[in-house]
């Protein structure tokens, strides 16, 4: 993936610079009318990963945009159970937009964007809690992919001609995902009873029942034996972009 950026920034960067070389000989257009801005969005740190990219305009109110999230693992807490625990996440992720800006001015002001998202993301480590009045400790691995459409709007503004802050405030998505976690108890070698298993069954659907749309579809499968509780969804999954991100244009 890191080759791919490269390779479509340094493709952004040449496509830029043949565009404002003609744009200024043979036509005369400003050199704000087409210029590519490289971009951070800082707080996907936090989802684990970093995120870079790029927009390149090419007219006065329209540009293409596109986003790679490399993984960054970074750990967080939980609370389950009355218990805090302490799960690693990372993520993958590809974003491609179309920007419109209704403003006057280039690549500045109030814009719209649809726009395609690819995301992968995972979460793991020891999961805290309670199982029928005992302390238990869950291995935990939680695995999402979806495939994303949605409808981007934010404002754009630069400091000093150069620096741009883009905050995209309001971004409701349509995913088609799929979404899978095993939790496996190891506090002790013995298997489960039933009350035990039933008790795991309890626990885990009175969690996903409190996610909207979503959470009273997913299947849960729990194995006495391996002391395993397994979760699987496929399906359509409501989503909403917004975050802020800081470039330089070039």
């Amino acid at each position: 993936m890191k080759k791919l950026l490269l390779s479509l920034l340094a493709l952004l960067f040449f496509v830029s610079a043949f565009c404002q070389e003609k744009d200024q000989s043979e036509r005369g257009l400003r050199n704000t009318d087409r210029c590519l801005i490289l971009k951070w969005a800082p707080a996907s740190l936090e989802a684990g990963k970093l995120t870079l990219g790029g927009e390149y305009h090419f007219k006065k109110k329209n540009s293409f945009e596109m986003y790679f999230g490399f993984p960054t693992p970074t750990t967080h807490d939980f609370k389950y159970d009355n218990s805090t625990s302490s799960l690693q996440t990372r993520a993958a992720s590809v974003l491609a937009g179309y920007r419109y800006y209704l403003g006057r001015r280039s690549a500045s002001g109030f814009y719209v964007e649809p726009y395609y998202k690819y995301l992968h993301h995972q979460f793991s480590g020891l999961l805290q809690g309670d199982l029928n009045g005992e302390s238990a400790s869950f291995d935990t691995h939680s695995d999402y992919k979806g495939n994303a459409l949605g409808l981007q709007m934010g404002v754009q503004f630069f400091i000093a001609k150069t620096v741009s802050i883009d905050f995209f405030f309001l971004g409701p998505e349509a995913n088609m995902g799929t979404f899978s976690t095993t939790a496996t108890d190891i506090s002790s070698i013995l298997p489960w009873d039933a009350v035990d298993a039933s008790d795991a069954e309890k626990d885990i659907k009175d969690a996903l029942s409190k996610i909207p749309i979503v959470g009273k579809n997913v299947d849960v499968v729990v194995d006495q034996n391996t002391k395993t509780v397994t979760t699987h969804y496929s399906g359509f999954i409501p989503g909403f972009r917004c975050g802020l991100s800081v470039g330089i244009k070039l």
